[in-house]
């Protein structure tokens, strides 16, 4: 009788859970039903402030006040959001090991973030985790700035592939060491269950794949001042550390989430405040704003080729010499009116050119 027990009375406290997250997301989605009016002004407003900055910083003359910019920015802000929120999700992605059950019992490496100093041993633990943290970031960081430095000096060949696999083995090891070391006293390290430990490596290769994420881009505005490794570790650490902030602060937020009586409210208030905060900066408020705007213009084209109708007259700074029935590389600032609103492929100057639709027979990708 125990035994056919169990499964009713677990099947009882899965239901209670599924009722209970039913009951938070139905409030949630009341709470913003009863405030439309409050966050259509808002939602209005920060596409607003996304076009603003893409056309100051980009100096693409746009009218905002004009019916097509308006009727066009609640469109504008659901793509911020997608893009806003794919970018914040992949970032966070590997700090899924810190709400993974440690073992059978439930104990999770986010049970000691506690923002609230309840006591001095609390706050330890806090601190620990996060110190625990950022020692695998430095590893990771360690590991890319290495790959950095051979990329530039080493030549290529058996020997540096196998360093390579060497390399990316001691990294996952490392960090894997870090995170199981950040586990609670009160845990063993014999109890810590197999998919735990399995998790960490999976954690591991994806901050792995985070930071090069976030390295690329960095390195390839880098080099265009210095090809040195060693002046890049300013800017790497400096990588490292924006990246514990970000992922920190977002295992706070969900912690606090996790407690709080109305989550959904709390996670709309947050992502709101996220992407105001990004819209005041002017670098990237002009860089997610001309996203929509760019992508829709060129069909999901970072770099455009043109190719002319017979009676097009356009500008010979945009014709390609050796084929002149084709343009040179171009970037798709904006459709307005009737135009493409294009500038040459990673030009310096701000001049922008109108290309009507009419003298434009096929846009292609940039081979």
């Amino acid at each position: 009788m125990e035994e056919e027990n169990r499964p009713l009375a677990g099947k009882k406290v899965t239901a209670n859970k599924v009722d209970q997250y039913a009951t938070k997301l139905s409030n949630g989605l009341l709470w913003l039903n009863e405030r439309a009016w409050p966050l259509t002004v808002g939602i209005l407003s920060v596409a607003g402030l996304y076009l603003y900055q893409y056309i100051q910083v980009e100096k693409v003359p746009l009218s905002i006040l004009s019916a097509a910019a308006f009727t066009a920015l609640p469109a504008m802000f659901a793509m911020l959001v997608f893009v806003i929120g794919m970018m914040g999700a992949s970032i966070l992605i590997p700090t899924f090991i810190l709400f993974k059950r440690l073992n059978s019992t439930g104990v999770r490496l986010s049970d000691q973030l506690n923002l609230n100093p309840l006591s001095p041993q609390v706050t330890a633990q806090h601190r620990r985790l996060l110190l625990h943290w950022a020692a695998s970031l430095v590893v990771m960081g360690i590991f890319w700035m290495s790959a950095v430095y051979l990329s530039v000096n080493a030549e290529s060949g058996p020997l540096l592939t196998i360093s390579w696999i060497v390399a990316i083995v001691v990294a996952v090891l490392a960090y894997v060491g870090i995170i199981i070391r950040a586990r609670p006293a009160q845990v063993a390290l014999r109890d810590l269950s197999g998919e735990f430990w399995l998790a960490s490596v999976g954690a591991g290769v994806v901050q792995m794949l985070v930071i090069l994420m976030v390295t690329v881009p960095v390195s390839r505005a880098f080099r265009e001042y210095s090809d040195s490794a060693v002046l890049f570790a300013p800017f790497m650490f400096a990588e490292l550390v924006v990246l514990f902030l970000v992922q920190g602060c977002g295992a706070c937020l969900v912690v606090c989430m996790r407690d709080h009586k109305n989550p959904v409210a709390f996670a709309s208030l947050a992502a709101f405040a996220l992407i105001v905060f990004l819209g005041l900066i002017p670098s990237s408020g002009s860089k997610l704003g001309g996203l929509p705007l760019q992508g829709s213009a060129s069909g999901g084209r970072v770099c455009t080729l043109m190719t002319w109708t017979g009676e097009a007259k356009v500008p010979r700074v945009l014709v390609d010499a050796d084929n002149p029935q084709r343009s040179v590389k171009l970037r798709v600032m904006a459709d307005s009116d009737g135009s493409y609103i294009v500038r040459p492929w990673q030009a310096k100057e701000k001049t922008i050119t109108f290309v009507p639709h009419a003298s434009v027979a096929q846009l292609d990708e940039c081979p």
